[in-house]
């Protein structure tokens, strides 16, 4: 009996144009779309949640404030010429 892996199927709609740089990058490396495009899809998750990190960690630094309290700040020291 063969082992299948549970496994859901998204369907994307991307211009025909797109479709054939996509499958040429992937040609060149030797690779198929669906490899190709599964290490892209793994690479932009683990940019977000390394992002995201560094955000959270920036706030945790004594002497920090967050964004919005930055232009709050900065909106009271603006004079208006």
């Amino acid at each position: 009996m063969v082992n299948i892996t549970n496994r859901s199927r998204y369907f994307l709609d991307i211009d025909p144009e797109l479709r054939n740089r996509v499958k040429a990058v992937a040609a060149l490396g030797g690779k198929t779309m669906k490899e190709w495009l599964t290490e892209a899809i793994i690479e932009k998750l683990e940019d977000d949640i390394d992002a995201r990190e560094g955000l959270a960690a920036l706030g945790e630094i004594e002497g920090t404030i967050s964004l919005k309290a930055y232009i709050s700040s900065t909106k009271d020291t603006h004079i208006n010429v």
